[in-house]
């Protein structure tokens, strides 16, 4: 999942934490995959330097992956964990690079990269992120049913169409509305891809008429706000000093006329308020759902929410390391 800012780790106090009703674990075989990781990247080239390595390894996706996936099989831990490497990079890209404020050199690149993955265009092997993309999605195609490789790209589809929105909102020195921005969060931040990677923990993907519950949709929905929120709440200091605007902390300020202390209030308020949401929602689906793995996936969320905090507490990704990023195309 995006941190849709890249650069983590600003060690973060003790205080300066989340509570949540259920607690966190890792993986324990973080440390084996993050080294296949770091293999993965350098096999297929998507780091062009020594330097941006390094930056690869600071953010320790692989860690995030063990924190949010703590049951998935070796084989599910080491496929997360390398999509988050090449989704890290190409946050990177587009927020930091010279696309951030080009939304026109945004969308031919979102067509191009769009293509590619559904098939429609001929792949660019020489960019490093294709390469990571498509093995990516080929590893899915190999293992998985068609539909849930089809629903995993249309969520994916998404953040690359909210990165096309933050591009027009930084060329037009736009701030957006509360409302629209908690919508666009839910895309920019790739949580939502995430989540279908939970169905891989099960033993099979859930059939349509159970993931399309709308109690369950709920369930996503809520889990993607908490993650990008507090996402929101670790990066601002770095996203202050860079002048980014998409930030949830940043938003409530400016439409609210508050002052930053009372926008980080507000936003520890929403915050507990969808947990609380979310713990009632949670009881309604057990209620109300009893297909196979419900509980499974809905105890992979809980520990989905709790790791990625564990994680942004004690990561790299959100301090500045240096100005290092991928180059997409």
């Amino acid at each position: 999942m995006s941190s849709n800012r890249s650069s983590v780790v600003v060690p973060k106090n003790t205080a300066d934490h989340f509570e949540y009703p259920f607690t966190a674990s890792c993986h324990p075989e973080v440390d084996v995959v993050e080294r296949r990781t770091l293999h993965w990247v350098r096999r297929l080239r998507l780091a062009n330097d020594t330097r941006a390595l390094s930056r690869v390894k600071a953010a320790k996706g692989a860690h995030l992956a063990a924190w949010v996936f703590p049951s998935a099989s070796v084989q599910t831990l080491q496929l997360a964990s390398d999509f988050t490497a090449v989704l890290f990079l190409l946050d990177d890209a587009y927020d930091e690079g010279k696309l951030s404020e080009d939304p026109e050199a945004v969308a031919r690149l979102n067509e191009r990269y769009l293509g590619e993955l559904f098939g429609y265009v001929e792949p660019d092997r020489d960019d490093p992120l294709t390469r990571g993309l498509l093995d990516i999605r080929d590893r899915i195609k190999g293992g998985h049913p068609h539909f849930f490789l089809n629903r995993w790209l249309s969520h994916f589809q998404y953040y690359y169409e909210a990165n096309l929105w933050e591009a027009n909102n930084r060329m037009r020195r736009r701030v957006p509305s509360i409302d629209e921005y908690i919508m666009m969060r839910r895309y920019s931040g790739a949580v939502y891809p995430y989540c279908d990677l939970i169905e891989l923990l099960l033993d099979q993907p859930l059939p349509l008429e159970v993931v399309q519950q709308p109690q369950l949709q709920k369930v996503r929905e809520i889990c993607n706000d908490i993650l990008c929120w507090t996402n929101d709440h670790f990066s601002l200091d770095k996203e202050l000093r860079s002048g980014e605007v998409h930030n949830l902390i940043i938003v409530l300020r400016d439409e609210g006329g508050l002052t930053l202390d009372e926008a980080t209030a507000r936003l520890r308020q929403m915050h507990d308020d969808r947990v609380a949401e979310y713990q009632e929602v949670k009881e309604k689906v057990l209620s109300s759902c009893s297909a196979s793995g419900i509980r499974h996936y809905l105890d992979a969320t809980d520990a989905m929410i709790a790791g990625h905090q564990r994680w942004a507490l004690a990561a790299l990704r959100y301090s500045v390391l240096g100005g290092i990023v991928a180059h997409a195309g």
